[in-house]
């Protein structure tokens, strides 16, 4: 049980820290105005919105090295299956989770409001439709087909797979491009809804 319940402690931690920090810090940030004069001095909003993000990407960098270190050495999971996979595929899903408290933070007028929104948006879905605690395939039909929109679910799969079964990395490559394109999609969007608020 302590195998199969890790990946989900690895997604609970990383998306936590990825959206919730992210979310409420960037919201408060709009309530000072801190991003009107930053946008005063020649540093360009792109640069503003990626200083923003590593202190909580490195951050959940740590957070990610514990836990892993933990799992091997205390929990004695034996991590047979690629571990440069498992922390290529766990860097693209902080990505991912900056991106989604970004724009979270975007529909928000208050860094309390973002928080509430986060919450709403995530325990749910990380909860009941990630995998972490029922299994997708005993769900419902229409839960199984949402489900496929949560990013969390294709996280856990992909790191069961190399965490707890020990296969190669060819055996998430479903997962890692999944996750890739709503990456990429969801990064896109957060920006535009950024740049759009801002205006």
């Amino acid at each position: 049980s302590t195998w199969y319940f890790l990946p989900g402690l690895i997604l609970m931690i990383v998306t936590l820290v990825g959206v919730l920090l992210t979310a409420g810090v960037m919201a408060r940030e709009y309530e000072r105005g801190t991003f009107e004069s930053l946008f005063v001095t020649p540093v360009k909003k792109g640069e503003i919105i990626v200083a923003k993000m590593i202190p909580y990407f490195l951050l959940s960098c740590v957070n990610l090295a514990t836990i892993l270190l933990l799992a091997r050495f205390v929990l004695g999971v034996p991590m047979s299956g690629s571990v440069v996979g498992l922390v290529g595929l766990s860097l693209l899903y902080l990505v991912l989770a900056l991106a989604l408290g970004l724009f979270i933070s975007t529909m928000a007028d208050s860094q309390v409001t973002a928080m509430l929104i986060s919450g709403m948006l995530l325990i749910l879905p990380l909860i009941m439709l990630s995998g972490m605690v029922f299994p997708i395939e005993n769900m419902p039909g229409v839960l199984q087909g949402i489900s496929c929109i949560v990013p969390a679910r294709w996280y856990i799969e992909a790191v069961r797979k190399l965490m707890v079964e020990g296969l190669p990395f060819a055996a998430v490559l479903k997962e890692f491009a999944v996750l890739a394109v709503m990456t990429g999609a969801l990064i896109g969007v957060a920006l535009g809804k950024f740049n759009d608020k801002l205006e």
